[in-house]
């Protein structure tokens, strides 16, 4: 009898030893998941944002990547058929450097010359593919001195 007493306790703590090492294992598990869940919607839908002047300069290395980029819509250079929803048009580094963009999708009502756009997309080398077009507000707001409770009721 001594013998059978003895040895329920060990199975007993053989059992919990078990059972913690399978919640440690399990939870490192789903530890791992999420990380690899986190870096992989991080990076897919990380986007550099770069200049006109950075796009040309990076080169090949970029080519292809989701990206962001600011410049001024070039005068003259807005061209939308509205049959097909293709737009297209060209942005201005601060240096000078154009850029041709195409964009398929409505044209977008502040899309103007001088206006500043950034753009989300893709380059391939010759031609940014924008998915996203962001028209900065214009300033014409300011430059009258009218303040922002006034834009708000003027909206």
């Amino acid at each position: 009898m001594t013998d059978s007493t003895s040895q329920t306790p060990t199975r007993t703590r053989s059992s919990a030893a078990n059972k913690r090492l399978k919640f440690i294992i399990g939870g490192a598990i789903i530890a791992v998941a999420v990380v690899y869940l986190i870096f992989t919607v991080t990076r897919s839908t990380a986007a550099y944002f770069l200049t006109v002047e950075e796009l040309h300069a990076k080169g090949g290395a970029i080519y292809g990547r989701n990206l962001r980029v600011s410049g001024q819509v070039v005068d003259d250079s807005i061209d939308y058929n509205s049959r097909d929803l293709v737009l297209r048009f060209q942005v201005m580094g601060e240096s000078g450097q154009l850029l041709p963009v195409t964009f398929n999708g409505p044209k977008p009502d502040q899309l103007r010359p001088d206006v500043e756009a950034i753009l989300e997309g893709t380059f391939d080398g010759n031609e940014f593919t924008a998915q996203t077009i962001l028209v900065k507000c214009p300033s014409r707001y300011e430059e009258q001195g009218i303040t922002e409770e006034e834009v708000e009721a003027v909206h």
